[in-house]
């Protein structure tokens, strides 16, 4: 039985575009991208030397949990991607589920990738732009934050701002209200409850922050 011909690294050299990430070149006319780390544990440091089937096989396995970690890595540098996001964004790629699930693995290992940290963030600035926790805990759980996660994160936002349903409600209220002043009472009424209502905000909320700016009523 013959053995298997042995594959040689015919160029090693660091990737133009990304620092840390070194371009092989094989025999067999592959490319692959590895971390500096990878090439260390393969003991591949220069280009000439022969790679047996195994090695070869891990290079290439390597190779394709890096470039999905290194497409996730720049999603995040755009903003903030919950793991779900990350996975739909994967999925696009020629890559398994058991590939793309080890390279979010890594990152969240890494400290790179967390649900948590997401949710808190996203918490706090959506109570602030006006979105009511019931809509913000329905966006988050959206973007595949676990249920105890996202309670967590709003309740922690909640306190920390001292946030006050009804206040941030009406502060809403107002901003959306000037751009109502040239519709008839009930049309502008209508409209108003609608858009508070799509924020997130409960039908007795907002009904009575539209009858104190809209009719004059009392608190």
């Amino acid at each position: 039985m013959t053995e298997p011909e042995s594959i040689v690294l015919t160029e090693l050299r660091e990737s133009p575009r990304r620092p840390g990430r070194y371009l092989l070149t094989l025999s067999d006319g592959r490319q692959l991208v590895l971390g500096v780390a990878a090439l260390a544990d393969a003991g591949v440091t220069r280009s000439g030397v022969a790679l047996s089937p195994a090695t070869v096989a891990a290079l290439d396995h390597e190779s394709a949990i890096t470039a999905l970690a290194d497409r996730a890595l720049d999603a995040l540098a755009r903003g903030r991607r919950t793991r779900r996001e990350l996975e739909m964004r994967l999925r696009k790629r020629e890559a398994t589920p058991a590939q793309i699930r080890e390279a979010l693995d890594r990152l969240a290992t890494s400290g790179l990738l967390s649900d948590e940290s997401v949710a808190q963030a996203e918490a706090a600035a959506r109570l602030r732009r006006g979105e009511a926790p019931t809509h913000v805990r329905r966006v988050l759980r959206r973007k595949g934050v676990s249920g105890a996660t996202v309670s967590d994160a709003v309740a922690d936002a909640i306190e920390h701002d001292e946030y006050d349903e009804l206040a941030a409600c009406r502060s809403v209220a107002e901003k959306r209200a000037r751009s109502l002043a040239s519709a008839d009472p009930a049309t502008a009424e209508r409209r108003l409850l609608g858009y508070l209502l799509r924020r997130g905000y409960g039908s007795g909320v907002a009904r009575q922050v539209v009858r104190v700016l809209l009719r004059g009523g009392g608190a």
